[in-house]
């Protein structure tokens, strides 16, 4: 009964013709995880014919534009896994290893000629593995899933750290594969992982039931990590989490008047070295930054401006350089204009986010923690970071209307000993279309507003994950 559910959901994936030759292709399995060799025969073929088999998959990718997020978006893609000479009895032998790819129905064609001429559905299972396996509290736990899908109901699978939500694991960006690492939390013993699928914004917990159930995919997989006794794994300062500053930028490298800057990105108040060129000589220069303001609540909506950094004079050669501090201001692309008489060049920096603050750390049980979080956006995709308590979701901080920055006020915990803070991009809203999905953005709108755990996949801007710690004594 399983393999004919999934011989008919074979057939209405991946958007093409199914095959209209004769010949039969079974698969030894039909089912199982990235790296599975699979024994593939086909038969009812015409002899002596050379045959391809065919693996179909797609190239996804978030569909973001102008600040907003609309979902997946996929394109078919095929990749040739074996090839044989049909036998004299119409039959060809192929054996496959399953590809690190997206998880659930994929189908395979036997090919001749181009031509379809036999045709099945393998199901990649979703699976999951962490290292190490124990350690004391605060080890970083490396957890890998594979087989993580792409289409709408496939998507998005929820990790739970002893029953609490953690948050949520997509594979969009990295074919099928999410990779995430968390701190371990918790008593010395043993605490339970679990991946939990479903779109929605909590995990699904009895998809058995629902009208998507796949079968041969299973809904929850899991690791149990044992917390051993030593000392804490602390994590490395906040400011080791940033990205990267990205090379020089140039609003000409030819001849003529031009202003450049020595990092096309920063974090709040690292040091940008600005120079220009072709400008009057004796010129007043002056270096404008543009912003956004607003908000999406309030109904006022937001609008651009533009604020004077500083002026600077040329030289006698139409030249200056000074060296300003990146403004304290909403993360993401901004505009820094020199203006000089007739002379106006230009270059884009872009803000990234940084964790400017978090004190005490050390507490006593259910005292006050403040945490401050610089640079954050205002696109759908970057104007929130969500907060986790070891492991568990607290909630999220907008820092739209706040110019970037977001400060958060925390109660410590009351078990004495270290806790860990995580903070994670998110997506704030959204129409959340996808292959095979709702139709109506309203029924779209489920797994936003919760920390994308393998931040590397998040959608649109680049975004840092930040870990810390604190210590909690008693009194």
């Amino acid at each position: 009964m399983i393999r004919a559910v999934l011989l008919v959901l074979a057939g209405a994936v991946g958007g093409l013709a199914l095959a209209q030759g004769t010949g039969r292709l079974a698969l030894e399995p039909m089912d199982g995880t990235v790296g599975t060799t699979v024994t593939a025969s086909a038969s009812g073929l015409a002899p002596g014919t050379d045959v391809e088999l065919v693996w179909m998959s797609a190239d996804a990718e978030w569909n973001v534009g102008d600040g907003t997020f609309h979902g997946v978006t996929a394109t078919d893609t095929r990749t040739v896994v074996g090839t044989a000479t049909v036998a004299a009895d119409g039959t060809a032998a192929f054996e496959f290893t399953v590809p690190e790819d997206y998880g659930y129905v994929h189908n395979l064609f036997v090919e001749a000629g181009g031509q379809q001429v036999a045709r099945q559905g393998f199901t990649v299972a979703p699976s999951l593995t962490i290292s190490p396996a124990s350690g004391p509290v605060g080890t970083p736990i490396t957890v890998t899933m594979t087989g993580v899908g792409y289409r709408f109901w496939e998507s998005v699978w929820h990790l739970a750290y002893d029953g609490a939500h953690t948050g949520w694991i997509s594979a969009i960006t990295t074919n099928g594969t999410a990779v995430i690492t968390i701190p371990a939390t918790g008593e010395v013993g043993l605490h339970t992982l679990q991946a939990i699928s479903g779109t929605h914004p909590v995990p699904y917990l009895n998809q058995q039931q629902s009208p998507n159930y796949k079968p041969a995919v299973p809904t929850i997989v899991s690791a149990l990590f044992e917390v051993t006794e030593g000392a804490a794994v602390i994590p490395a300062a906040p400011e080791t989490f940033v990205l990267p500053r990205a090379r020089p930028v140039s609003s000409n490298f030819m001849s003529g008047p031009s202003l450049s800057v020595s990092h096309g990105s920063g974090v709040v108040g690292s040091p940008i070295e600005v120079s220009g060129r072709g400008y009057a000589p004796g010129a007043s220069v002056e270096l404008v930054w543009s912003s956004v303001t607003g908000n999406r609540i309030s109904g006022a909506g937001w609008q651009e401006v533009e604020t004077t950094l500083t002026r600077v004079v040329a030289d006698s050669d139409g030249a200056f350089g000074t060296t300003l501090a990146t403004p304290d201001d909403l993360g993401g692309a901004h505009t820094l204009r020199a203006v000089g008489g007739d002379v106006s060049e230009e270059v884009e920096y872009v803000i990234t986010p940084s964790v400017a603050l978090i004190e005490p750390r050390v507490v006593e049980p259910g005292g006050d923690i403040t945490i401050v979080i610089k640079g954050v956006g205002w696109t759908e995709t970057a104007n929130i970071y969500t907060v986790l308590m070891d492991n568990g979701f607290l909630g999220y901080g907008c820092g739209f209307n706040s110019q970037g920055d977001v400060t958060i006020f925390l109660k410590a915990p009351g078990r004495v000993g270290t806790h860990y803070i995580g903070i994670y991009p998110s997506i704030y809203q959204g129409e959340v279309t996808s292959p095979g999905g709702p139709t109506t953005p309203d029924a779209n709108a489920t797994f936003l507003q919760l920390p994308m755990l393998n931040h590397i996949d998040h959608p649109g801007e680049e975004l840092p994950a930040f870990l810390l710690s604190f210590e909690v004594r008693g009194s």
